[in-house]
């Protein structure tokens, strides 16, 4: 059986990557709107309201906008924004959080997390769960992304670069007002009490993401074998989810993380890296246009439509 899905923003950079996915998928039929007529007020609230699942891939306001304008009761909205992530009515998603599949299947209001709070979410909430980190935990959170993450506009600004010019913006600290819109969620999601400090960095490549963890033991419930251990357990046998061993060196490439590795995926991993004078380092490495934004839409969308959460994703 297909099911009618809808991508409100097919043109954006995540609609793109979210048509790409299901282009292939085996149980879509997807509903279209033609470029010269995407401001058709008609057509649009007609694909809206016949689609199984619409996906809104908009700025924040425009999502609140289009998911009033959605009057079937029966269609589900994944929305790609940040404009309902920690609202109460809205089911955040990441299935592999303890106990999430089971809302995810039952709702249809599904609010699709943000790349960077996916990372940081996936490595402290089973933590902070288990009493290992405090929920008042003084947290600080880094992370370094490609420019995609910044939409059109920044991709079309750093393709546009070449040479000693796009040197100059090799690595570039954003939002310093420490105020990034992600904060909500990177709070409440994982259960802390206090926002933590987080500037991400853009780097000059296009896609992929490494977000960091930086912990001392000392503020901590256990070392960092059992936080080690606590994460293999929560993740164990997830199929996008892919934790390596504590300190584990494969991956290195001489002593560097590549941030690319899981470009073109839904698949995230996760590192523990402990040193004996009590420093302890959280890292999630993701593709974050996959598993940080299109690729969960559509995990997502398997779910809630009782299909395998792998089809159409690698």
């Amino acid at each position: 059986m297909a099911h009618k899905v809808f991508i409100d923003g097919q043109y954006g950079t995540t609609g793109l990557q979210i048509q790409q996915r299901l282009e292939a998928h085996p149980n879509v039929d997807l509903l279209t709107i033609a470029l010269d007529q995407r401001r058709n007020a008609l057509l649009r609230d007609e694909c809206l309201n016949e689609a199984d699942v619409v996906f809104l891939c908009l700025p924040d306001d425009a999502a609140r906008e289009a998911t009033g304008l959605v009057t079937n009761p029966n269609t589900v909205i994944i929305d790609a924004s940040s404009a309902h992530r920690v609202s109460p009515d809205w089911v955040y998603g990441i299935p592999e959080l303890p106990g999430q599949r089971e809302r995810l299947r039952n709702s249809n209001r599904i609010a699709n997390p943000g790349c960077y709070p996916t990372g940081m979410t996936l490595l402290t909430k089973p933590l902070v769960d288990a009493d290992l980190i405090p929920r008042d935990y003084p947290l600080a959170v880094h992370a370094i992304t490609g420019y995609s993450g910044g939409g059109k506009a920044m991709i079309a600004d750093y393709k546009s670069r070449s040479g000693a010019e796009l040197e100059d913006i090799a690595a570039r600290p954003k939002n310093l007002d420490l105020m990034h819109k992600h904060l909500p969620e990177m709070q409440r999601i994982p259960g802390f009490q206090f926002p933590p400090v987080f500037v991400p960095t853009v780097g000059n490549f296009e896609q992929g993401m490494i977000v960091q963890v930086p912990l001392h033991t000392r503020l901590l419930g256990g070392p960092a074998t059992v936080l080690h251990e606590t994460l293999a357990a929560t993740y164990g046998g997830e199929p996008f989810v892919h934790l390596f061993p504590l300190n584990d060196q494969s991956q290195l490439e001489e002593g560097f993380l590549r941030p690319t590795a899981c470009n073109g995926t839904n698949r995230i991993e996760l590192f523990v890296y402990a040193a004996d004078n009590g420093l302890i380092m959280l890292m999630a490495r993701l593709d974050n246009l996959g598993k940080g934004a299109s690729g969960a839409a559509v995990q997502n969308m398997n779910l809630r439509l009782g299909l395998d959460e792998s089809t159409g994703l690698l």
